[in-house]
């Protein structure tokens, strides 16, 4: 409809314009003046209320979280949850990013931020699906669901070992994810599945997941966790062993994609699939710290000249390469540290007593195995010259954790009582 202008006043025909006379008293305005209000002289930019509406000030209503109440000009109204701040704050609580840590504010914090045995410990408590136990995630291996970009097949994969590479637009095709995705769900799962993915996962909602999983950097599909043995993960596939197809337990863990439990794809060397992810991840971490000891003069990997230097260097962990009159692929095994060996020295603390200290030796032909340990020796410029390395500085704490996990990784737990 077009907008018509009233005419001015004096302009106006009261004969022939009569019927739009009574259209000019009308209120054009937002306060409480009307248009040819001559009571009040003071020109609307001079006001003190500036033409301001009572709603509009900030001082409207005040909101009371303990009463439940607003406190309005008309009295107390009862709160509404949606104007509730404590309502909001509680359902956005574990949506919001946590804020990341600051600076340390002590030697305490300083300690304890280099100390990789306690970040172990301080990560979330998770639930092993195959032996029920409770441990932090360290201890636990994670896997996620997430639709083979080709097949459409529900998969088992392990995200916290998958590298942090973004896809190119080539290799990403979100609505064909999504397309595969349900038409594998339609004519393998059965009606049933199809009904309930129908259900849970519109067009709309796949695509945006799909987008954000992108984004994000988290698959799509529950987490189940399993303890992070190698000789359970390889027990999935044995018959009678009493975890065999321990990858339904591992899907079903989520009620909402229990149905598909019978169709998930478990890969049978996932043990060494993931023994060789945790493998290389170590093996570009010391490529990289390396990197930094020779071309930024940092001291993150040292060399020690014996065991006995072992004590004047920064505490952190030991890199053993084996002794340089060793063969590789010598199944000798003497004077060699094993899993969980440790080195023991003394020190005096400030008052002058004795003090044991103990550090973690890593045997890195054992953790990473003699072709790759020999290969990381002779790229790394900081590795080359020498046996025995320490590994210490917070920046390396990260590269602690993973040498460790590895450890418990390939143990074996058949003696341990």
């Amino acid at each position: 409809m077009r907008l018509c202008k009233a005419l001015l006043q004096s302009s106006a025909n009261f004969g022939y314009y009569g019927t739009i006379a009574p259209c000019l008293n009308r209120r054009y305005f937002a306060d409480d003046r009307t248009q040819h209000d001559n009571t009040n002289q003071i020109p609307f930019e001079a006001n003190p209320s500036n033409g301001q509406l009572a709603s509009d000030r900030d001082d409207a209503f005040k909101i009371d979280p303990q009463k439940k109440t607003v406190e309005t000009a008309v009295g107390d109204l009862p709160l509404s949850p949606v104007m509730d701040p404590t309502f909001w704050e509680a359902r956005t609580r574990h949506q919001t990013p946590k804020a990341k840590p600051g600076k340390p504010q002590n030697s305490v914090e300083r300690q304890l931020r280099a100390n990789a045995f306690a970040k172990a410990l301080a990560t979330p408590v998770r639930m092993c699906a195959m032996t029920r136990t409770r441990l932090p995630s360290f201890f636990l291996q994670d896997f996620n669901v997430v639709a083979h970009p080709e097949t459409g097949k529900p998969w088992l994969i392990p995200h916290s070992l998958i590298p942090d590479e973004r896809p190119t637009d080539e290799e990403l095709d979100v609505k064909g994810i999504a397309e595969a995705v349900s038409e594998a769900s339609s004519q393998e799962i059965g009606h049933s599945t199809g009904d309930i993915e129908s259900k849970l996962h519109s067009p709309q909602e796949q695509r945006s997941a799909a987008t954000a999983s992108v984004d994000d950097g988290r698959p799509n599909g529950p987490a189940a966790y399993v303890l992070a043995r190698r000789d359970l993960l390889s027990s999935f596939t044995i018959k009678k062993s009493g975890f065999e197809h321990g990858e339904r337990r591992l899907t079903g863990i989520s009620p909402r994609y229990r149905s598909l439990a019978k169709t998930v794809v478990w890969r049978r060397d996932m043990d060494t699939y993931i023994l060789g992810l945790m493998r290389q991840d170590i093996v570009n971490d010391l490529m990289y710290l390396s990197k930094l000891c020779t071309e930024n003069g940092r001291y993150y990997i040292v060399k020690c000249w014996g065991w006995n230097d072992v004590q004047y260097k920064h505490k952190g962990a030991v890199l053993w390469f084996g002794e340089p009159d060793e063969d590789a692929n010598s199944n000798q095994a003497h004077n060699q540290p094993g899993p969980f060996a440790t080195f023991e020295f003394q020190k005096t603390d400030i008052q002058g007593q004795p003090l044991t200290e103990t550090v973690v030796v890593h045997n890195l032909p054992m953790l990473l195995g003699a072709e790759q340990a020999k290969h990381v020796k002779d790229e790394a410029a900081a590795l080359r010259d020498g046996s025995i390395f320490m590994l210490a500085g917070r920046r390396t704490t990260k590269l602690q954790l993973k040498l460790w996990k590895l450890q418990g990784y390939l143990a074996d737990y058949r003696d341990v009582p």
